[in-house]
C-alpha cells in the first residue's frame, strides 16, 4: 500500500478489497476469488432517506433503480406465479420487463428469466424487475421534508396498494436486501461499509469491521479473533477452524476473521495501516468508475477523488444544517435534492472554474453511480445522483480550494430569474433570499 505525504491511503485498493481463498485452517495463499459487484452494469442504487426540519437526512432504506435512477418495481403475481413473469399484453403498456442486454451473465441474487415473447428480463432475489411507463408516484422525502406514509419506509410493510410508494395495487418498489439471502452466523453481520465501499461483515455487537488475513498477525495484541461457539457449526463460506490455545475461531472463504483494537468507530478500516496482510472482509463490492478512487483525509473521513489524486465536488442546493458541515459525515443530502440540480446547476461560465468529471462514451450506469447528459455531447459521471467536478485551482492532491464555497442566488419579483435549481428561502413567491448553491468535497455519505 502506498502512502502520500499528506498521511492519505493512495492505492484505490484500499476500498474494494477481494477475499481471497486459503486452505482450511492454514496461512498459505491461494487463487483469490473474485468478489461480486452489488448489480449489474445497467441496474442502480438509490438511498431512501427522510428529512424532518433541518436534521440530517435519515437512512430508511435502499432501493434498485434503472439507469436513471428511477425505481425499478417487482409484480405480487410473480411472486405467486414462483418468479415467473405474469406482466403481459396491456399489463405492459403500464410495467415495461427491464432487459438483461445480450451477453451478460447471472450471478448471486441476480437471475435472468425468460418471458414468452422470448425477452430476457433481470430479476433480483426471483423476482422479474420492470420499469413504471408513467410518473412515479412520490414516495422518497424531499429536501424540504416531505414524508411518506408511516411505516411505508420500510419495504417489509410497504402496502402494496400504498398511493405513494406504489402506482397501481400489487407493485411495489424494488428493494435491494442483499442481508436477505446472504446467511450469517451468530455474532457476524453484513452492512454496508462505505469506508470498504460494498457490503462487509462485521462483528455484531461493537460493529467492527471484520478483516481477513493470509498469515498470522505480525502483533496478536492489536487483533480480536472473532471466535465460534463450541456449538457452531459451519455454514455457507463460514467455516471453523481451531486455535493454538483449544478455541474455535471463524473463517470466511477459509481466511481467519479479526477486528482490530484501533477501530474506534463502526466506518474505521485502521487496521489497513496496522497490519499489511489485513483486508476487509467485503462481501460485495460497490461499483467505481476507473477515472475515481478514494482517499482517506484525517478528520474528514473517506473522499473521491481523481485518479490524479484532485478532489472532486458535488454541487448542491444550500440547506440550513444542524451539526456543522465539517464533522466527519456532517455534510449529506438526499438523492432528490442531487437530482433536482443536476447538471443545470453548472453550465457555459461555471465550466471554467468547475471541471465536470467526464464519463467515456459508452460508460455504463451501475450501482451508486449514473452517467448524466451534460446536453453538449458529453456524459458526465454522477455520484448518487450528484454530478461530479474537479476545482480549477487545486494544482495537487490533497488541495481543496474549492470547499466550501457559496454562488448566491436572488430573484426578482417578475419572475424572469430561474430559481427552481436554488435552495433559498422564497418570499411571497418571489424572492429568494440568502446562498443559492453549495459546493463541498465528495463524501461517501451512507
Amino acid at each position: 500500500m502506498r502512502m502520500n505525504k499528506l498521511g492519505r491511503i493512495a492505492s484505490p485498493a484500499v476500498l474494494g478489497f477481494c477475499v481471497g481463498m486459503l486452505g482450511t485452517g492454514a496461512f498459505a495463499a491461494e487463487k483469490v476469488a473474485a468478489t461480486p459487484f452489488t448489480t449489474p452494469a445497467g441496474v442502480t442504487l438509490v438511498d431512501v432517506v427522510k428529512t424532518i426540519g433541518n436534521a440530517a437526512n435519515q437512512y430508511m432504506w435502499r432501493r434498485l433503480g434503472d439507469i436513471n435512477g428511477k425505481p425499478l418495481y417487482t409484480f405480487n403475481a410473480d411472486a405467486e406465479a414462483g418468479g415467473k413473469p405474469t406482466c403481459y399484453a396491456d399489463c405492459t403498456k403500464e410495467f415495461v420487463a427491464y432487459v438483461a442486454p445480450s451477453g451478460v451473465q447471472a450471478f448471486g441474487d441476480w437471475s435472468i428469466v425468460t418471458r414468452t415473447d422470448g425477452v430476457k428480463q433481470w430479476a433480483y432475489q426471483g423476482l422479474p424487475l420492470y420499469s413504471f411507463t408513467g410518473k412515479d408516484p412520490v414516495g422518497e422525502p424531499n429536501n424540504n421534508g416531505g414524508l411518506s406514509t408511516t411505516g411505508a419506509e420500510d419495504p417489509a410493510n410497504m402496502d402494496p396498494g400504498s398511493k405513494v410508494f406504489s402506482p397501481k395495487q400489487g407493485w411495489k418498489r424494488a428493494a435491494y436486501t442483499p442481508n436477505a439471502t446472504f446467511p450469517t452466523p451468530s455474532g457476524i453481520d453484513l452492512e454496508s461499509l462505505a469506508t470498504a465501499s460494498g457490503y462487509a461483515l462485521v462483528d455484531s455487537t461493537t460493529k467492527r469491521v471484520a478483516y481477513v488475513m493470509k498469515t498470522p498477525p505480525k502483533n496478536p495484541t492489536q487483533w480480536n479473533p472473532m471466535y465460534a461457539p463450541s456449538m457452531a457449526v459451519p455454514m455457507g463460506d463460514f467455516t471453523i477452524l481451531a486455535r493454538e490455545d483449544g478455541t474455535k475461531q471463524w473463517a470466511y472463504k477459509s481466511q481467519r476473521l479479526y477486528t482490530f483494537t484501533g477501530d474506534y468507530s463502526p466506518s474505521d478500516i485502521n487496521g489497513k495501516l496496522a497490519e499489511k496482510d489485513a483486508q476487509v472482509a467485503v462481501v460485495f463490492k460497490n461499483f467505481m468508475p476507473a477515472a475515481v478512487e478514494v482517499n482517506v483525509y484525517p478528520g474528514r473521513g473517506p473522499l473521491l477523488v481523481t485518479k490524479d489524486g484532485l478532489s472532486l465536488y458535488t454541487q448542491s442546493r444550500q440547506q440550513l444544517q444542524y451539526g456543522g458541515r465539517e464533522t466527519r459525515d456532517g455534510y449529506r443530502f438526499n438523492y432528490s435534492s442531487a437530482k433536482a440540480v443536476g447538471t443545470r446547476g453548472c453550465v457555459d461560465d461555471c465550466t471554467k472554474t468547475w471541471k465536470p468529471l467526464l464519463a467515456p462514451a459508452n460508460a455504463q450506469p451501475q450501482g451508486f453511480w449514473e452517467v448524466a447528459d451534460r446536453g453538449d455531447g458529453t456524459k458526465q459521471w454522477a455520484y448518487k445522483g450528484s454530478p461530479l467536478y474537479t476545482y480549477v485551482d487545486d494544482k495537487k492532491p490533497g488541495d481543496i480550494e474549492g470547499n466550501n464555497r457559496h454562488i448566491i442566488m436572488f430573484g426578482d419579483a417578475e419572475g424572469k430569474v430561474d430559481l427552481s435549481v436554488s435552495g433559498g428561502d422564497v418570499l411571497n413567491g418571489k424572492y429568494s433570499t440568502g446562498s443559492g448553491l453549495y459546493w463541498h468535497l465528495a463524501g461517501l455519505f451512507n
